[in-house]
């Protein structure tokens, strides 16, 4: 390897102290500006937060959910008289169908 050698005599002092307070300058400006970054987004947070947009946005989604789970329970309740209604008026169909699905059933569980 060939390095040339620096004479210690030929470097100029000031200008790399100058330099360097520029570097220092810099840096020192730029986590300046980091840091009034980070505060700027803390404060948008903070300021969503407190601001009662969220806890409305979550009333509104528990409000949707009691709807939907009366919706899903009257539903149910529907099915569930449409069905008595047909094993009602046809008991052996509805016990053939009930005991083809348990085979099915059966038959699935063991496979796995």
């Amino acid at each position: 390897m060939n390095r040339k050698r620096v004479d210690p005599s030929s470097i100029d002092i000031d200008y790399l102290k100058n330099e360097f307070e520029k570097f220092r300058a810099g840096l020192g400006d730029t986590a300046s500006k980091m840091s009034d970054n980070a505060n700027a987004a803390l404060e948008q947070i903070t300021e969503y937060l407190n601001g009662g947009n969220l806890s409305s946005r979550v009333a509104s989604i528990e409000e949707e959910l009691e709807i939907l789970g009366a919706r899903l329970k009257d539903t149910g309740k529907d099915a569930m008289a449409k069905l008595e209604t047909e094993v009602s008026s046809r008991p052996l169909a509805s016990l053939a169908i009930a005991f083809g699905v348990g085979m099915l059933a059966a038959s699935l569980l063991r496979r796995n």
